[in-house]
């Protein structure tokens, strides 16, 4: 089927991630074409929270420090970093700020987009509540799986992508002195990982004494990564970044208890539930604690979480 819309036929421009050359050229063709402009955004494309931000840097710095054979060098580079990084996220505000106003609309696909956005964003932006879920198919297969894994194994598993963002560092340290109190115990980390990154958690693991106990499985097809999820103790989930997690409301549809940072994303979605345990962001002496103490007690039951797709 051929469509054919003419150069100056066009009565909208919708932009659907937040990067910056997306969020951009939405805009130029909005003026280009006279059109209106709505943007969705996945993720908050800044933080207007300081704290927040400075989590987030300090998670990246943590993480380079980790790996790092040169210690007294990154503690001299650290300076200079924090002070450019600090620099262009100011000016990267400004410069979202900007553009962003000049649209029609702008979209959250959660309320938690907004709130990382802060000051006239939680007001002026409309947010799906939330505007991602499991859909049928995912949940027939986790019903599978669920039903026929009657008991767990002794690992815990690392909810997110092995990226500083998603609290690679902290999982590792934590890990290392959950380990401690749980000989047996393995880490196990799912997905593709990049050979640079590998390389450098193999190093942070022979430096922590901890190398025969961290299981990288490499990629996975969906329903053996639910079935990983369902066997695990526990899922450590340190992010940083998110707007709503899957990977969260996977594991507690299949029975998997999880320890998290308390950030927006999770805190407002899953703030309230049993199956989840949120510290304060950052804090991965709290991370272990809470952990440590989670495998100790655990729970007789684990509730999925229940959501309806909605807008605010």
């Amino acid at each position: 089927m051929h469509i054919d819309v003419g150069m100056l036929d066009y009565d909208a421009i919708v932009v659907l991630h937040e990067t910056w050359d997306a969020v951009y050229s939405g805009y130029v063709l909005a003026e280009l074409f006279d059109a209106s402009a709505m943007d969705l955004l996945q993720l908050p494309p800044f933080y207007g929270s300081s704290r927040r931000f400075e989590n987030i840097l300090k998670a990246l710095v943590l993480w380079r420090r980790t790996w790092s054979e040169n210690t007294i060098k990154e503690s001299v580079l650290e300076i200079g970093f924090y002070v450019r990084v600090k620099r262009i996220a100011f000016l990267r505000k400004l410069r979202y700020e900007r553009v962003l106003r000049r649209y029609d609309l702008v979209v959250g696909v959660s309320r938690a987009v907004a709130v990382d956005m802060g000051g006239e964003w939680v007001d002026r932006m409309y947010c799906f509540d939330p505007g991602v879920s499991l859909d049928d198919e995912d949940l027939e297969v986790i019903k599978g799986v669920r039903a026929r894994v009657r008991e767990k194994q002794d690992y815990i598993v690392f909810g997110g992508r092995p990226v500083a963002e998603k609290g690679l560092a902290e999982a590792l340290i934590a890990f290392k002195f959950i380990s401690r109190y749980f000989p047996n115990l393995k880490l196990v980390f799912t997905g593709r990982i990049s050979p640079e990154v590998y390389a450098r958690v193999k190093r942070v693991l022979r430096r922590f004494g901890i190398e025969d106990k961290v299981v990288f499985t490499g990629f996975v097809s969906r329903e053996e990564r639910f079935e990983i999820v369902a066997k695990a103790k526990l899922m450590l989930y340190p992010s940083h970044v998110d707007s709503f997690s899957y990977a969260v409301l996977e594991s507690l549809h299949l029975g998997t208890l999880v320890v998290a940072y308390k950030i927006p994303a999770l805190e407002i979605y899953y703030g309230k539930s049993p199956g989840v345990t949120l510290v304060e962001e950052g804090d991965i002496e709290a991370l272990t604690v809470k952990a440590i103490d989670v495998l100790e007690k655990g729970v007789e039951a684990v509730e999925p979480q229940r959501l309806r797709v909605g807008v605010r």
